[in-house]
């Protein structure tokens, strides 16, 4: 991801998750535990601009944001792990250039973004009034002066906040400073307004590839290697690791089926008794507590609630129902009145989940494959045997699922740590699955192999050599017109015609992409002709004359474009740092 982001996101985004967990110093909670590292783990995680980063410094920028999230914001590990390695890139990269240039936010500053005259708007909205929802300065300096006086926790955080307004306010100069650098001359203002709108009539005499002979575009292995090496800057890969695998999922038995309804009679009973039916259906719901407390117009109630609405009771409870794989009770807490038109319906959601005897059976199966299959031919032959999918996949560095496997780290750092090609994994559990598999390729970072894209850079020389052919073929011909050409060439030509084209266009009606015939167009002279080959076919082009929208409004047009070009500058700035950064990222010896 490109440092803009960082910048624009993740650093305002660990201000702004700072600021909203401000709210946990009322009610105290230890905010500084740090993980631990153990000491047969690496003691780097990888490199920014040449400099290493030490485990111990990654596992304290997580743990840091870690302790900034909502209790309960729900992200993914792996999302958390990269916004934190992200924060460190930023740092890393950009703090040298901020010295460099000067860029420093004053104790006056920070203080006067805290508590004076111009409050940074996080500050703001972490000291609001309850009932106004407005910005309370008194609670702000009540905040403050009590500071002293809380737990050393609470203190710290409140130093990681300050430190991240000073980050994400050097961030702002920075970006504020660089815009400056953008400007767009009256020239090329005119310029931009022209490819835009200025039209051309063109017609073309269309020979789409498919009409060649398949063997006019036969290729050799060797001329897709020199296609290769003469165009590799567009075959770029990171590395990347094939894997063969195996699922063997957990499915719940019978009696697992009979054990959730006898649970769900006992809970049923309790939920009719129970005084406070919110908390109840809130603590026994395998769903989401948000999810337990419903107000419901009578169209909204469920089509079990529905059909008997007539003779739903205050306190009785419907269910358990079964819609999907989840089993619901339901409690009415209310009916509608007049003043109030809803239904309030109390809801436990029950998942069937596998027993111990159902995870046994499955991992035996998964066991017995990991020991006796030695390669993927093996594991073929043992899956249809099975009646089981071998699947194949690729996986990269950071993935934290693969294909249909969404809980699929510990088998990815088995493939980057581990794993070598034609090697057994042992058996892991990946959610509701346990899965054998095998690393069958290893791709390393760089140019792609031509395997690898042998289907993609056979098309393009193929194509190549049709165009030759098809050119070839019209310089024989004795016509001059495009009617001519057309009669000459035989059969699958188009003649077309567009009134209005503009130099932005890139298709063409029936052509498909076609960038290279309209950048021609608008290089000829009227009447000129030329011949073009693009993605789809050869094109024979004949130019006409241009149609010239006027710029009606010169300085405003100028000023549009300049405003477009201070924000596309600021991302094309950071992405070369984040090039430059050079980033090795090691992070899955660890993680």
């Amino acid at each position: 991801m490109a440092l803009i982001n960082t910048i624009r996101k993740h650093s305002g985004l660990a201000v702004g998750l700072v600021a909203g967990s401000l709210c946990l110093f009322f009610v105290g909670g230890d905010l500084l535990r740090v993980i631990a590292s153990s000491s047969n783990r690496p003691t780097d995680v990888g490199e920014i601009a040449g400099q290493k980063i030490a485990l111990q410094t990654y596992q304290a920028q997580l743990e840091q944001l870690r302790k900034q999230l909502p209790p309960n914001a729900g992200l993914p590990d792996a999302f958390v792990r990269d916004r934190a390695w992200e924060q460190l890139i930023a740092q890393t990269s950009l703090q040298k250039e901020y010295a460099a240039l000067g860029l420093v936010v004053s104790e006056d500053e920070l203080i006067d973004m805290v508590q004076g005259d111009h409050i940074h708007p996080m500050v703001r909205a972490s000291f609001q009034n309850p009932e106004t929802k407005q910005f309370d300065k008194q609670r702000l300096v009540t905040f403050l002066q009590n500071l002293a006086q809380m737990p050393a926790a609470q203190q710290a955080a409140w130093r990681d906040f300050e430190t991240g307004l000073a980050e994400a306010r050097s961030g702002e100069k920075f970006t504020q400073l660089m815009q400056h650098s953008a400007f767009v001359t009256a020239m090329e203002a005119q310029a931009q307004h022209a490819a835009a709108n200025n039209t051309r009539s063109v017609q073309c005499l269309y020979i789409p590839y498919y009409s060649c002979a398949d063997e006019e575009g036969t290729v050799t292995d060797a001329m897709l290697l020199q296609y290769l090496k003469a165009h590799k800057n567009d075959y770029q890969v990171k590395e990347s690791r094939r894997v063969q695998y195996l699922a063997f999922p957990v499915k719940p038995t019978a009696e697992d089926q009979q054990a959730l309804l006898q649970t769900l009679q006992t809970l049923k009973k309790a939920f009719a008794q129970a005084q406070d039916a919110r908390a109840f259906a809130q603590r026994n719901t395998d769903g989401l507590p948000a999810r337990a407390w419903l107000q419901l117009t009578v169209q909204q109630l469920p089509q079990v609630l529905a059909l008997p609405k007539a003779s739903l009771k205050k306190g009785s409870v419907v269910g358990p129902i079964q819609e999907g794989d989840v089993h619901k009770l339901y409690r009415v807490v209310g009916l509608p009145t007049k003043a109030n038109e809803r239904y309030t319906i109390a809801v436990i959601e029950k998942h069937l989940v596998p027993g111990d005897q159902a995870c046994d059976q499955a991992f035996r199966k998964a066991d017995y494959c990991a020991s006796t299959v030695q390669d993927a031919n093996q594991l073929a032959t043992y899956a249809d045997q099975q009646g089981l999918r071998v699947r194949s996949e690729r996986a990269y560095v950071n993935d934290a699922q693969i294909g249909g496997l969404p809980q699929a780290r510990e088998l990815v750092r088995w493939l980057y740590n581990e794993a070598k090609v034609g090697q057994v994994s042992p058996v892991f559990e990946l959610g509701s699955a346990y899965v054998v598999a095998i690393m069958t390729e290893h791709f390393p970072a760089g140019t792609a192999s031509l395997a690898q894209v042998r289907n993609e850079v056979a098309f393009k020389v193929s194509n190549d050599r049709k165009a030759k052919a098809i050119m070839a073929r019209l310089q024989q011909s004795a016509g001059t017109t495009l009617e001519e050409m057309a009669a000459q060439y035989g059969k699958e030509t188009r003649l077309l015609t567009v009134q209005e084209l503009c130099f932005d266009d890139d298709t063409l009606d029936s052509a498909g992409m076609a960038r290279r015939v309209v950048g021609t167009a608008f290089a000829l002279q009227p009447g000129e002709q030329a011949t073009v080959a693009d993605d789809n076919g050869v094109l024979v082009v004949t130019s006409a004359a241009d149609k010239a929208v006027p710029l009606e409004d010169a300085v405003a047009h100028r000023q549009r474009l300049q405003q477009t070009a201070k924000y596309l500058l600021a991302d094309s700035i950071f992405q070369a740092f984040d090039d430059l950064a050079q980033v090795k990222d090691n992070r899955y010896r660890v993680y």
